[in-house]
């Protein structure tokens, strides 16, 4: 009887568990120079017509790729080219979305502070501009994240 109530109960705590979302998300963040011309990386084939149309180049190199856990309402913060940094606070997940707010700093300024929705295991783009460090080129920042 003791066997059985414990087989029960060990039963009850895997489909709690499978229920609750886990504590850790994993972020990716990927720096990517878009320029107007030459060779593009062949990893980003998959998202070269999304970056085409976010920022109208032909060519593009992934610069730094970082990805690592990040605790629910635990900020995370990863360093980027041209000494900027992203700031990311996942801030819960539901209906299969990761919600989090996303800050891009260049010092003290903010060039981005929004609150954004990812699908899980999706990715959102977004681009920095020309940047005169990067010579005529762009940035793009690709952003992914995921509920393992």
């Amino acid at each position: 009887m003791v066997g059985a109530a414990l087989g029960v109960v060990l039963v009850a705590s895997a489909t709690l568990a499978q229920a609750t979302p886990p504590d850790v998300l994993r972020v990716q963040v990927t720096a990517v120079r878009a320029a107007e011309s030459g060779p593009s990386d062949p990893e980003l084939v998959s998202l070269k017509p999304r970056l085409r149309h976010l920022v109208g180049y032909r060519a593009f190199q992934i610069v730094s790729r970082e990805e690592r856990p990040c605790g629910w309402r635990n900020e995370i913060h990863f360093s980027l080219p041209g000494g900027r940094r992203l700031q990311i606070l996942p801030k819960g997940f539901s209906e299969d979305l990761v919600k989090m707010q996303v800050r891009l700093l260049e010092g003290k300024r903010r060039l981005v502070d929004t609150n954004v929705s990812v699908m899980n295991g999706g990715t959102m783009l977004f681009g920095v501009g020309r940047d005169p460090r990067m010579g005529d080129d762009a940035l793009i920042i690709v952003l992914k994240a995921e509920m393992p």
